[in-house]
């Protein structure tokens, strides 16, 4: 894990060291999960953490890519009666955006985005007989992303985003239950 992160700060000095203006940002989010879904009622958000590159930029909007990943811990507060089951899940949201100038509001950045989302869920359970087990799923969709971002500095930016995923549910019932999933997302960046 060590490694992989020095090899992930390597390259970031790469791309950063290589033109004087760059176009990358970096953000820490708290994710909260809501609505009639699976992951609103097994899942508590604990942080989500982004890279976006703007790779074009306009008069009226800049294009770019990002990828965020988000880390959930299972929360079995809300089954009465149930056993107590231990687990997380990893969010991983490739997509592009498109991020919209006003005139007038520089420091405002609407944001919309289309994506692609994979959960991974890990499980550890103890079953009726006492013997402990693991489970390891996944399931992916699309991803819808609305954000709008405010400028605090030259640098700095606090954001509020809304992700809706329809996940396939490829292994379970198709129901808006076990396809739609809310995320709703606070938090700083950093353009540098």
């Amino acid at each position: 894990m060590l490694k992989n992160l020095f090899l992930i700060v390597l390259i970031m000095n790469c791309f950063l060291s290589y033109g004087q203006k760059s176009n990358f940002s970096l953000e820490a989010n708290f994710p909260y999960t809501f609505g009639d879904n699976f992951v609103d009622e097994g899942y508590n958000g604990a942080i989500d953490l982004g890279l976006k590159y703007r790779f074009a930029s306009y008069d009226a909007l800049d294009l770019g890519a990002s990828l965020n990943v988000g880390a959930f811990y299972r929360d079995d507060s809300r089954f009465d009666g149930g056993p107590d089951v231990n687990g997380s899940a990893f969010l991983f949201q490739p997509r592009v955006y498109a991020s919209f100038k006003i005139e007038g509001y520089e420091r405002w950045h609407p944001m919309v985005g289309l994506g692609y989302s994979l959960f991974a869920f890990n499980i550890n359970d103890e079953n009726f007989a006492g013997a402990n087990f693991q489970e390891n799923t996944s399931d992916d969709g699309i991803n819808l992303n609305l954000a709008v971002a405010y400028d605090i500095a030259q640098r700095w930016f606090l954001q509020l985003q809304y992700d809706y995923v329809r996940l396939s549910a490829r292994d379970v019932r198709k129901t808006p239950y076990n396809q739609n999933v809310n995320i709703l997302k606070l938090g700083i960046g950093y353009r540098f």
